[in-house]
């Protein structure tokens, strides 16, 4: 064989091969019919694909057109090549990028121009110019990162502006009352009824100065991780009535109707109170502030769904009927220091800090926060919240049994891998409350050591958060698959995650794992799955054993 890989063409290629020797990239031709065999290849195009020989190239391509294809882009490929020669565009020429697989495994991707052509009466074949892009096609993925990173710090630079400015200007707004009306308390300091007049002035707007501040220490918390929940016992009932009463003055004020439908049993539970008033003043806040006077407010609270480990599932709303909100605000709401309008236009203090502080302690609570809004109209913000029952207690000091499917089906040690220290104790002691043995971990890299550093069938089965800081929940269900150990490919890996929407579900499976529960997630599903992969693990090596 020589430097050409060497076939025997049919009448009327040879022009096209001795072409192919000259072209510094790939050059193949191939059949255009069904089967999309190969006519011809030259030796660049074996280069390419990592092969010395032809023989070890059709090993690897079954020397067809669809065989040099990487499988995950085959369909999209051949699509492509079909709408644009039968769009007549280009006197049948294609363009298409695609992968490939090499012969050593290595994935790279390549630029394909192909024509199509009638040759000596015979079908039609395709001849097509291949060139290796990798190396371009990641430079252009780096620039794009680059330039991403680079749009990404300057829009935060401009909120960072903006809501300097906006900062700025709101806490001039109270300190300029605070002063204002102080010195005036001095000048009229024998006049009873106006000076008390000054210092409820003063007093309202010290609050206002407070709020802010309180925003931006609590943001602070939150983007440093130095939030810390405190789950003590405390009426929901009564939590909702001190936020009410916060904003009874105000609403009054502003003539407000609020219409209240509190549906909730007497049952204490454990959560931060705290925090749970932070969260809804920061709503009952929003819709106080952007309704007008004469408007409607709101605020429902019911039980939704109870589980025999002791969670009750609880959903609180606050709705009102004013300005409402634009479709396009409402995609960055969750933003820090995002707003609307700004307060100089809006005739309202604040620094765009309340939505993102509630959403993301939220998050942080196990709670999950939704939106229906529309300009003119209004707003309803629903929450969403798993919060245990402060009276319940575990099957170990219960005298009433957990029924049976809420439990683990034998002795298992699960790995819980969960970067949030109050979600980690959340799932550790609803897992350990079933009966499971648990270990955690905070990140991805650990899951990946924990495995690696103990005995082959140690762990039972994994549940794996997504978004962690060093290596993500796919990243590390990848190399927990690629560890290639025994009891690794038949590991069951569960996400355990926020993120819920049919793309995250099918990146959770083409990464490896086994299934997909979104948070806030419900205690008995959680159970049964667990309780259902472990099954199937031990069904099959049983069955294997056998074999």
């Amino acid at each position: 064989m020589d430097e050409q890989t060497q076939i025997t063409p049919p009448l009327g290629l040879r022009e096209m091969e001795w072409f192919g020797k000259q072209v510094p990239g790939g050059f193949f031709i191939y059949h255009a019919g069904a089967e999309m065999d190969l006519v011809y290849v030259n030796r660049a195009t074996l280069r390419i694909f990592g092969c010395e020989t032809e023989e070890q190239f059709r090993s690897l391509t079954g020397w067809t057109f669809p065989g040099m294809i990487h499988p995950a882009d085959r369909e999209r490929v051949l699509r492509s090549i079909d709408t644009q020669i039968a769009a007549g565009r280009n006197e049948n020429m294609d363009y298409v990028e695609y992968r490939i697989l090499r012969a050593d495994g290595e994935e790279r991707w390549v630029d394909d121009y192909g024509h199509c052509a009638e040759l000596d009466g015979r079908d039609g074949v395709f001849y097509v110019f291949l060139w290796d892009i990798t190396e371009r096609r990641r430079e252009r993925e780096r620039q794009f990162r680059v330039e991403m990173d680079l749009e990404r710090e300057k829009h935060a630079n401009e909120i960072k502006s903006s809501f300097l400015f906006n900062i700025s200007h709101d806490i001039r707004t109270p300190m300029n009352a605070i002063v204002g009306f102080s010195e005036l308390a001095r000048r009229h300091i024998n006049e009873p009824e106006r000076l008390t007049d000054y210092l409820d002035k003063v007093a309202q707007s010290s609050r206002e100065l407070l709020s802010l501040i309180d925003d931006v220490l609590e943001m602070s918390k939150i983007e440093y991780g130095r939030i810390e929940l405190k789950a003590e016992p405390c009426s929901l009932r009564e939590q909702l009535e001190m936020v009410t009463d916060l904003f009874r003055a105000q609403i009054e004020e502003k003539n407000l109707a609020l219409e209240e439908h509190v549906e909730l049993p007497e049952d204490n539970v454990l959560a931060d109170a705290h925090r749970f008033r932070r969260v809804m003043s920061n709503l009952m806040s929003n819709a106080v502030k952007f309704t007008p006077a004469g408007g409607k407010i709101g605020l429902s609270a019911r039980q939704k769904q109870a589980s025999d480990s002791g969670y009750v599932r609880y959903e609180f709303s606050v709705s009102d009927t004013g300005v409402g909100m634009s479709e396009e605000f409402m995609k960055r709401m969750y933003e820090a220091f995002e707003r609307e309008q700004s307060s100089t236009r809006a005739g309202t203090i604040g620094t765009g800090l309340g939505l993102s502080i509630t959403k993301n302690l939220l998050n942080i609570m196990g709670g999950s926060i939704t939106v229906r809004s529309k300009k003119g109209e209004g707003t309803v913000f629903t929450v969403d919240l798993p919060l245990k029952l402060a009276n319940y207690l575990s099957p170990a000091t219960s005298s009433e049994t957990v029924t049976e499917d809420f439990r683990a089906k034998g002795e298992h040690r699960i790995l819980l891998v969960e970067d949030i220290e109050i979600n980690r104790m959340l799932a550790e002691t609803i897992l350990e409350d079933a009966g499971f043995l648990v270990e955690s971990v905070p990140d991805g890299c650990d899951a990946v050591d924990a495995i690696s550093s103990h005995p082959l069938w140690y762990y039972d089965l994994v549940l794996m958060d997504i978004q962690m800081p060093v290596m993500n929940g796919y990243e590390a269900t990848r190399a927990i698959r690629a560890l290639g150990r025994q009891d690794t490919a038949s590991l069951p890996i569960i996400a355990l995650s926020a993120n819920a929407r049919d793309e995250d579900k099918i990146e959770s499976f083409q990464s490896g794992m086994n299934n997909h529960i979104a948070k806030p997630f419900d205690v008995a599903h959680l159970i049964s799955t667990v309780n259902e992969h472990i099954a199937k693990r031990e069904d099959g090596e049983s069955a294997s054993a056998k074999s």
